[in-house]
């Protein structure tokens, strides 16, 4: 199970995840925003990208990992907790799935296909969806693609969906889970999307778990989402992938287009191992879903500034696939649904011509650059280098180096020599990056420490009046963390297996066999207390000061705060230090 929460720390970085439930702003080498806990009006909620934790600064006070983050905001146990993650993730836990999450978990599902449903409905029936219709047919779609995706309509009514979800015994509190429903601040419950066509987004099996809707007037933005839920998010998932994938599989490609409409009109042509990446923000997670049917990759992404950028930021994506990807590219500014509307055989000349992504890079890279100065030769080359190095491919890439080379009239060897010195120049930088952050936060995990301190707990009963002084916010394996929670919450100590899920129960007999100490065990016990709290605060101080150094505004009140904080906790440092220096002298006396 170890080896589990591992798997899911490394795919999910916790910058993105946390940034789904509230804005962080970069800050330094940190991330900022409003607490998602609790109410304020200055962010006090700080997100550590290296220690891949975070911390409230504010009255939550408390921080943690992303186990930590999910358990507080969801209302989770641990076990809750690391089968949402690793479903998110994409990891596969050995152990069974808790049925009331599991239970939850299709409640919803339930409820996103109802909704589809009566939009669908409405869209072919309902008078009122008439513009609707006339605008979806103005786009080339025919009744047969309107239905295989499903698509459908929102009445302008504030509670036309809510109204119908409720005749079926849904609660208010499963239809906001879902996302299909909104509580305004006064406490008003209206419909998400109203007066709009709406595009279900289902997931690989199939299932619906979220919406994409389109506004029928002028306003902004011309797109919405339905909001990050248990089911819903949307850098993990591919629209239209459960219809392409068989296709996908058996034509040995796939084709990433970038909108709705681009991908039901790639169908509809013929196109119909074609997804759509909702956006132009392609994903780790989108790429490793599309890696499990196919190496062979097209971008055909929008012929406009954002689609250039998503494909010049697609080359890590070649490495994640181990394969050279292609670049379709539309002429004349076109998308790929007008194209394929008036003319499919063009859109197929296109694919057949698709680039390799590098050369499509290196073309891109030339605009607006005179390569016959100097000032040209070299601003291309700063431009191209740092891509090429990024690529894992000896060959291919030693191929661009002579390309570059020949490009900027020099020679290849004087190329590769510029290469190794800014992979050289990046890796200094990222040791340097590495040095600066405080060895307490970059060594935080010290599982010897934690294990060997609730083994001293769990084995020896005479422990349990010391409890109080090992808290669950000095341990960082969440696991441990749980582990402790459970006892300290456990009126009967002997009995605290058989309450434990099979998810902790391997950690808690782990501990249980580990050969704890036969003497002085209470001294033990509180030195191992002693220096974890030291650790903890420890942490806790390098990250106040880093909050202090992002913010450097001493006269407002959010500063003062932080420093109060900051005061405060070196004072319990200088306790800690206190007391260790009586316990050694203690011991040296004896």
């Amino acid at each position: 199970m170890n080896d589990a929460v591992e798997e899911i720390k490394q795919k999910l970085d916790i910058v993105s995840f946390i940034g789904q439930y509230t804005k962080l702003t970069k800050a330094g080498r940190t991330m900022r925003g409003i607490c998602p806990f609790h109410s304020e009006k200055h962010g006090s909620f700080f997100v550590y990208p290296e220690a891949q934790n975070w911390h409230c600064f504010g009255a939550c006070n408390t921080g943690g990992d992303i186990f930590a983050f999910v358990m507080k905001k969801e209302g989770l146990d641990f076990k809750g907790a690391l089968e949402l993650l690793a479903e998110k993730a994409g990891v596969s836990l050995p152990s069974h799935i808790n049925p009331q999450i599991r239970d939850q978990r299709e409640r919803l599902y339930e409820i996103n296909l109802a909704a589809a449903q009566y939009y669908h409905n409405l869209l072919l029936n309902s008078p009122q969806a008439e513009n609707a219709r006339s605008y979806l047919k103005s786009r080339g779609l025919n009744d047969q693609s309107m239905a295989d995706f499903q698509l459908g309509y929102a009445l302008p009514e504030w509670q036309g969906l809510y109204d119908y979800l409720k005749e079926r015994s849904y609660t208010d509190e499963e239809l906001l889970k879902a996302g299909v429903i909104v509580r305004s601040d006064e406490g008003r419950i209206h419909d998400r999307f109203r007066n709009n066509i709406i595009y279900p987004i289902a997931n690989y099996k199939g299932q619906i778990a979220g919406f994409g809707a389109r506004v029928m007037d002028n306003s902004q933005p011309k797109y919405r989402n339905s909001p990050q839920t248990d089911l819903f998010d949307k850098s993990s998932l591919l629209y239209g992938l459960h219809l392409a994938s068989a296709s996908i599989r058996e034509k040995n490609q796939a084709i990433i287009v970038e909108g709705y409409m681009d991908a039901i009109m790639s169908h509809q042509g013929g196109f119909t191992n074609t997804v759509a990446c909702m956006g132009t923000a392609l994903t780790d997670r989108q790429i490793a879903l599309i890696k499990r049917q196919t190496k062979n990759l097209v971008l055909g992404l929008d012929a406009d500034s954002a689609g250039e950028e998503a494909t010049l930021r697609a080359i890590d994506y070649e490495n994640q696939i181990e394969s050279e990807i292609r670049v379709a590219v539309p002429e004349g500014g076109k998308d790929p649904d007008e194209i394929i509307r008036h003319a499919p055989q063009t859109w197929q000349e296109i694919l057949d011509n698709a680039r390799p992504l590098l050369d499509y890079i290196f073309k891109h890279s030339q605009k607006g650059l005179d390569l016959s100065s100097a000032a040209g030769k070299a601003g291309l080359t700063d431009r191209l280098l740092p891509i090429i190095s990024k690529m894992e491919d000896g060959v291919r890439q030693s191929h661009y180096l002579g390309k570059l080379a020949e490009i900027v009239s020099t020679s290849q060897n004087r190329i590769l020599e510029r290469m190794k010195k800014l992979k050289n120049e990046t890796r200094i930088t990222k040791a340097i990056e590495k040095e600066t952050t405080s060895t307490a936060v970059s060594a935080a995990k010290n599982p010897a420490l934690e294990e060997y301190a609730l083994s001293l707990l769990f084995t020896s009963a005479e422990l349990t009046r010391f409890a109080g002084k090992l808290h669950p916010e000095y341990l960082e394996i969440p696991q441990y963390r749980e582990l402790l929670t459970v006892y300290n919450q456990s009126a009967e100590k002997d009995t605290l297996r058989a309450g434990l899920d099979e998810n902790l129960r391997e950690y808690y007999d782990n501990l249980m066999n580990k050969n704890a100490a036969n003497d002085n065990i209470e001294d033990k016990f509180c030195d191992l207390c002693l220096r974890l709290r030291e650790r903890y605060l420890r942490n806790l101080a390098v990250k106040l000061n880093q909050a202090l150094s992002e913010i450097n505004q001493p006269e407002t009140a959010e500063y003062q705060a932080l420093n109060d904080q900051c005061v405060k906790v070196n004072e319990e440092l200088r306790s800690v230090f206190s007391l260790k220096d009586r316990r050694n002298q203690k011991q040296r006396r004896q």
